[in-house]
């Protein structure tokens, strides 16, 4: 297969260097606003290089294409590139409202073309190992689950991270992962109550520390984001589940990163499970990320002609819904928004 990349911020380079570790798919152009990360890129991998997204897509040179463009792009050229015959993998958030992203679940379905949202850690060993206890029971019930995902400012092209009609604030970029994790796990919360610090939503970020407690009937579950920690504060995402009769914790700081606590008095730490089985097998890995794993996914649900399934559009447009009440909770003093 060949693949289109439009968007060369961070994510954009990271998605570009894993999809050259697969045997069978070809990297043949990349667009760009920015004249020096296109010239590099293009250069670096030999591949067509184009000034925008919306040149890239009509050129129809690919059969999958990649979104990582600013979160306000997302839905006009994911919608633009499914109309034009290509399949789409969108980076996360899928949009800024599930009235962006309902545009693009009806071009998927109108030209039956496979659409897929990067909510990476549906792909991390750690949280699959997490679900994994969950819906298994070996320990029991789940009591508690508290997450954490801070770090420091992100500022991006022009600083679109800091400018909320842009979509750049920290609870769409970084804390939506655990929002979206909280329903794969536990489905729909009843409501959601959020706490937060806000500055300037135009040019400071909005709101940059939020808090948020999700309401079940049965099981306590919190989490932390943030995007304003000073430089050199190292990035974490962590979190601690509580069962019937065991404790998981996870930190992406320690080593080995996942610990699990029995009763026994010793600390053991498991085999993480592979996120897509057998999958894996004869695939060229050199890295076993969850980023590499959701390309290899969605590359397989191609070749099979199976629509995606561990992060599918309509799942990927409910976190949005939820992440919308978070902020609607924060501006309203931490009032709880029922779902």
């Amino acid at each position: 297969m060949k693949v289109g990349l439009c968007g060369l911020g961070p994510m954009g380079r990271s998605h570009v260097q894993l999809l050259t570790q697969h045997g069978d798919i070809e990297l043949v152009a990349v667009a760009d606003v920015q004249e020096a990360p296109r010239k590099e890129i293009g250069e670096q991998f030999g591949v067509s290089t184009y000034e925008s997204g919306e040149a890239l897509i009509d050129a129809k040179i690919a059969d999958v294409i990649f979104v990582c463009a600013p979160t306000y792009l997302h839905s006009p050229l994911t919608v633009r590139a499914l109309e034009a015959g290509h399949h789409v993998f969108c980076e996360k958030p899928m949009s800024r409202t599930p009235e962006e992203c309902m545009p693009m679940i009806e071009a998927s379905e109108r030209t039956g073309k496979m659409l897929t949202i990067g909510q990476v850690l549906r792909f991390w060993p750690e949280y699959v190992f997490l679900k994994n206890a969950i819906d298994g029971g070996e320990y029991g019930k789940l009591q508690t689950l508290s997450m954490t995902r801070v770090g420091g400012v992100s500022t991006g092209f022009e600083r679109w991270f800091l400018d909320e009609d842009r979509g750049g604030m920290q609870i769409f970029d970084r804390h939506i992962h655990d929002t979206d994790l909280t329903l794969w796990m536990l489905g729909r919360p009843k409501s959601v109550q959020s706490f937060g610090f806000e500055m300037d939503a135009r040019t400071e970020g909005g709101i940059v520390h939020s808090f948020t407690r999700y309401k079940f009937d049965d099981v306590a579950v919190s989490a932390e984001g943030s995007a304003d920690l000073p430089a050199g504060y190292p990035f974490t995402m962590s979190y601690t589940a509580v069962f019937d009769n065991a404790a998981i914790e996870y930190d992406n700081r320690q080593s080995p990163t996942l610990s699990l606590f029995d009763g026994s008095g010793d600390i053991k730490h498991p085999e993480l499970p592979s996120p897509l089985g057998d999958l894996q097998a004869g695939l060229n890995i050199s890295s076993s990320s969850g980023y590499f794993l959701e390309q290899a996914y969605l590359f397989d649900c191609i070749r099979n002609g199976v629509k995606p399934e561990i992060v599918t559009p309509r799942s990927a447009m409910e976190t949005i819904e939820v992440v919308r009440a978070e902020i609607a909770s924060v501006r309203q003093g931490g009032a709880p928004i029922a779902l």
